[in-house]
């Protein structure tokens, strides 16, 4: 009998044809909410499951085990970022991870240039004027010739700073652990460094691509944010718990940077960090709801990257796997 594929169900709706037409193996929605799909695992018997970013902190390393009962078991992320698994504990219950790399950069990296232009020309509210009948709407500006700088120069970084420059002409800074003297040509790198404080003093708009770590929680906090020009923009597609939301929240009701742009947030769905500083109240902000990956596009590789672990783990073939 072929064993059973568990995908939560927001994943399983992007990815469904992908899912519906898969051979050899059953695949069927869960929920995504631990509890439930422990339960669920535990009723299907199902040693692989297809996440996406809600946490799991417990319940589900114990399901999965139980089922394995050491043949091992399988959690792969639908998308990048793995931060709401936790590897220690799947490490524990000899539990493999594994996630998509690749396959939604071109999607996050848009996302990201769709926000800025927001930002700078001031998209939504003049759409609101214009649907509450006021035909008119602040003077924007253009980001041609203006400072881009990127905090971390991974595979999306690193397309946000190519097209901003070949496209759109702006100047990039970059900041990197890493060195980027080989890359400076091919990204359009008008400068490279290890100094992020330097990068928020210099630019415009500031785009962040850094990963979640421990080191990284808070990043963005209020020292960092008063290094910025008051004219300044910020944009994060990358994950919530790098800015201190409270502190950005301060800095944008005081005019000490012009505006924020997030798809991402410390609690999502969005919770203020504090009920007096709610970032929906602010005009001078832009918020979209975790989307930067969610088109046609990543949502079909996603599913395809996902699956593949899943279903090469399940029949052996371990080197295949992208691991965590």
């Amino acid at each position: 009998m072929s064993e059973t594929i568990l995908v939560t169900q927001v994943e399983y709706g992007k990815g469904e044809r992908v899912f519906r037409t898969a051979a050899d193996f059953r695949i069927e929605p869960a929920q995504g909410e631990e509890q439930a799909l422990a339960d669920a695992v535990m009723a299907a018997k199902a040693r692989a499951v297809i996440v996406g970013v809600h946490p799991y902190s417990g319940p589900l390393y114990t399901a999965l085990a139980t089922i394995a009962a050491g043949r091992g078991a399988i959690i792969a992320r639908f998308g990048v970022g793995h931060d709401s698994v936790d590897k220690r504990l799947a490490a524990e219950h000899g539990i493999t991870v594994t996630n998509t790399p690749g396959v939604l950069d071109q999607s996050v990296a848009e996302h990201a240039l769709w926000l800025m232009g927001n930002l700078a020309r001031r998209i939504t509210l003049c759409q609101e004027n214009l649907r509450a009948g006021r035909f008119q709407g602040p003077s924007g500006i253009e980001l041609g010739a203006k400072t881009l700088g990127v905090l971390g120069c991974g595979a999306i970084g690193r397309r946000v700073a190519r097209i901003a420059h070949f496209g759109l002409g702006m100047r990039v800074i970059a900041a990197d652990q890493r060195p980027l003297e080989s890359l400076a040509a091919e990204l359009g790198l008008d400068r490279w460094t290890h100094d992020c404080d330097l990068v928020l003093r210099e630019s415009d708009v500031v785009s962040i691509h850094l990963p979640a770590t421990t080191a990284t929680r808070h990043f963005i906090d209020g020292r960092r944010l008063a290094l910025m020009r008051p004219s300044a923009f910020l944009v994060n597609t990358a994950r919530g718990i790098l800015i201190d939301e409270a502190a950005l929240y301060d800095a944008l009701s005081s005019g000490s940077i012009a505006g924020a742009a997030l798809d991402v947030y410390e609690t999502e769905p969005y919770t203020p960090v504090q009920p007096d500083k709610d970032l929906r109240r602010l005009e001078n902000t832009v918020l979209t709801p975790h989307i930067g990956s969610n088109t046609l596009e990543a949502n079909r590789r996603m599913a395809e990257a996902s699956l593949a672990c899943v279903t090469d783990f399940l029949a052996g073939r371990r080197e295949r796997l992208t691991p965590v």
